[in-house]
Order: C-alpha cells, then sequence, then structure tokens
C-alpha cells in the first residue's frame, strides 16, 4: 500500500564537473552548485589531480548527496574528463560546468525551462567573470554571441564575439534577451543529451582552448539550436591568487606547446586559414596570472616580467608534465 507520500520526481539533468585551469576554487564553486540548485538533479564529478586535502573534500561532498565521484591522480583535460563522465548520464539533459564557476539561485532551471521551450541543443547562461565575493556585481563574460565562418580572400576565417562583454552586469541585465545565439562557454552550459549522443564524444585533440568552439559548430553542423538564457546567471570566479598548489596544473593546461598544437588540429579541422595572434596574446597575458610580478615590473618593465613569467611557466610545465594523462585518440563511450 502505498503509504500517501509522492516519490522526489527523477531528475531531468546530470550535472558534470570537469576541471579547468586550477583545483583552489573547485570546493567553493561545489559548494555553491549545491545551495543553488533547486531542480533534481544527478552529478558526475570528474577529479583530475587535485591535491589530495581537496580531493578528500570533493569526494566527501559528492557521495554524501548521493552522486558519482570518479577520480584520477594526473591531470585530465576538460574534454578527456567530459568524455570520462558521459557513459554514465541517463537524463535528458547534460550541464557542463567548470570546477571555478559560482551560481545564482534559479540558475538550473531557467537553462532547462529555455531548452524545453526552444527545443535547443545548447542553451549558454549569463556568464560573469570576477570575485566571487562580489557576485553578481560583475563585468559579463558572455551573454550570448556571435560565431560565424567567413570566406574571403585568404580563406575561411572565424569571427567570433561575445555579446555585452565587460559591460556591468547590474547595469546592463534590463537589455538581455532570450535569443538565439552562436556560440557558448564551458564555464557552464546546457546540451541536450539527445545532441550529444548525435555529435558524439568531444574531441580529445582540443586541450582547453577552442572545445566549446568545436561544439557549437558540430551542433549547428546537425542543425541544433543554440540560445542564450539571460534569466540563468553564473560566475567565472577569478581574482585570487594561484597559489603552488595549483600552479603546477596551470602551467601545464596553458602550455603554449600544448595549446597551439591543438589549435593547429582545430583550424585545420575546420578549414580555417591560421591566425593565431589572439590565442598567442591570450596565451602570454593570461599566463602572468601564476606571477604577476607587479612589484618587479615596476622596476624593470613588462617585457622582462613577461619573459620572466614564460620561462617560469615553461620550467614548470616541463617538471610537471609527466602527471598529464595523454588525450585518448579514439575515445569511445566506455570508461577506461
Amino acid at each position: 500500500m502505498s503509504d500517501g507520500k509522492q516519490a522526489p520526481p527523477c531528475p531531468r539533468v546530470t550535472i558534470i564537473v570537469a576541471p579547468r585551469e586550477r583545483f583552489e576554487q573547485a570546493e567553493m564553486s561545489l559548494a555553491s552548485c549545491f545551495e543553488t540548485t533547486d531542480t533534481p538533479f544527478e552529478m558526475i564529478y570528474v577529479d583530475g589531480g587535485s591535491p589530495r586535502e581537496i580531493a578528500a573534500v570533493l569526494k566527501h561532498e559528492v557521495e554524501r548527496r548521493g552522486h558519482t565521484y570518479i577520480r584520477r591522480d594526473g591531470y585530465l583535460t576538460p574534454n578527456d574528463a567530459r568524455n570520462m563522465a558521459l557513459p554514465h548520464v541517463r537524463t535528458d539533459y547534460i550541464a557542463f560546468i567548470d570546477n571555478d564557476v559560482v551560481f545564482q539561485p534559479g540558475w538550473l532551471d531557467a537553462l532547462i525551462k529555455c531548452a524545453d521551450e526552444t527545443n535547443a541543443g545548447l542553451v549558454t547562461p549569463t556568464i560573469l567573470v570576477g570575485p566571487a565575493k562580489r557576485m553578481p556585481d560583475l563585468n559579463i563574460h558572455h551573454a550570448g554571441g556571435i560565431l560565424n565562418i567567413e570566406t574571403g580572400e585568404t580563406g575561411k576565417t572565424m569571427y567570433r564575439r561575445h555579446g555585452f562583454e565587460h559591460q556591468p552586469y547590474l547595469a546592463t541585465k534590463g537589455q538581455l534577451k532570450r535569443q538565439e545565439t552562436g556560440c557558448t562557454e564551458f564555464h557552464v552550459v546546457l546540451a541536450r543529451k539527445a545532441m550529444i549522443d548525435e555529435i558524439g564524444p568531444f574531441d580529445p585533440n582540443l586541450v582547453g582552448f577552442t572545445d566549446e568552439i568545436d561544439m557549437a559548430l558540430a551542433a549547428r553542423a546537425k542543425g541544433w539550436k543554440i540560445f542564450y538564457e539571460p534569466d540563468s546567471v553564473v560566475a567565472y570566479a577569478v581574482g585570487k591568487k594561484l597559489t603552488w598548489r595549483d600552479r603546477p596544473f596551470f602551467c601545464v593546461h596553458w602550455s603554449p606547446g600544448r595549446v597551439m598544437r591543438a589549435e593547429r588540429y582545430f583550424y585545420d579541422k575546420w578549414g580555417l586559414t591560421h591566425d593565431f595572434t589572439r590565442q598567442e596574446n591570450f596565451l602570454r597575458d593570461h599566463r602572468r596570472h601564476a606571477f604577476p610580478f607587479k612589484r618587479l615590473q615596476k622596476l624593470v618593465g613588462w617585457r622582462v616580467t613577461v619573459t620572466l613569467t614564460t620561462l617560469i611557466c615553461a620550467t614548470i610545465s616541463a617538471l610537471a608534465s609527466p602527471r598529464l594523462i595523454r588525450p585518448n585518440p579514439s575515445p569511445s563511450l566506455t570508461e577506461s
């Protein structure tokens, strides 16, 4: 006989967490996810090489709520981590999130509602950027955007622009409207499982720079729509200084050799003319998060500090690279 109690609703979405570039934000990000997510969900947390103290907390918090925690002692690329989780997904939707994101209440409900109402294959939220403690009084990083491949005299080129990038969110949010868009970001994105099944596993040759573009282009090639949902608000949490526990993974992840090999592969895959000025500038500037050297820069100048940062990061990457688990060149939807 029934005791009159209704069974809890079956989750329609699985949250897959993948490592991005650091680990020190992971506990805060996971806590924010649990605290702000009301809709039922399953979670698959893929942890690649986090320090043991952090790993113990992540494992405890994930498993005590009945979710799945997968640990590898070596460093994982984001796409390899996502592919590792895909065989465990049984829900209609997948919310891919990085391990350094914080969330506003209702973020997941809004993404699912948008997908239901638009039949979109991918839905991207409003992504802010800045210190987590200031959320949501931050600038916009991504609010939909443009992703076009254009053919000109020099061949096929890619044009990408984030919507409302660098605009203050609180002053701008009244202008944000749900609309079809060209691209997403893997900081947070909702995907329809049927779309993932159709486009196949994520490309293991991409190491975390153009992986979301590759997914968007593959989805569009199959006729799937991509929508931007303004009522879902998350933030890529930056501002906290990298520690020595984070620097090896950070330097391996942003190794110029690995990243640029992946970029050349991506451009060849989609028949694009090689132009890597944007990527090279990003790598030069982004690596400085590991070693800002602000005081030294005042003494010796920008060029010297950039050169020094590059040399230090290259040395750390060379020493830490044996911890990187090499990508599987032929991924299948079975966990190795």
